[in-house]
């Protein structure tokens, strides 16, 4: 192997050659990879960051969701006691009131039937008397009836 100055004069294009390789392609190229991992980084630190911002919103509003169902709950119950208790006076008075006019209709129904039964005893004698009539051809006129005995047919009981 031979020096001369052809091997000279490669080696110093070589240097010339990876010099400008150096300045024009290879600085540039890094320098770009340079910004481009510095804007990863950036870009990644950002999104962790955000992450974690979102997180803490959201733990925050299920914690006012949380808060505004159990206020929800709580006035719903306080109105649904409310309107059970309203409905248990509204059928209390309605009972008291079905109560008052059931207790003045057997009141009446039994005036009623006493006026009856009081009219049917006043005509029991003019009934056996028309009977009496009928059957032997002569008006007579019964009277004594028992009174208790009537009573106990008419009323049940003895009065």
């Amino acid at each position: 192997m031979e020096f001369n100055g052809t091997f000279f004069a490669t080696i110093i294009s070589f240097i010339v050659f990876v010099f400008l390789m150096n300045k024009i392609l290879y600085k540039p190229i890094l320098n770009i990879m340079s910004q481009r991992k510095d804007f990863i980084e950036e870009n990644l630190s950002s999104a962790h960051n955000n992450n974690e911002k979102a997180e803490s919103l959201i733990k925050k509003r299920e914690e006012g969701l949380n808060a505004a169902k159990e206020n929800a709950r709580e006035k719903y119950n306080e109105v649904l006691s409310g309107y059970k208790n309203e409905r248990a006076e509204i059928i209390q008075n309605a009972q008291s009131v079905n109560n008052t006019e059931l207790e003045n209709a057997y009141s009446e129904l039994e005036n009623v039937s006493n006026e009856a039964k009081e009219g049917l005893k006043n005509r029991m004698t003019d009934l056996a008397n028309d009977i009496v009539e009928k059957v032997l051809g002569y008006r007579s006129e019964i009277q004594g009836f028992d009174n208790d005995k009537v009573n106990e047919i008419l009323y049940g009981k003895e009065r």
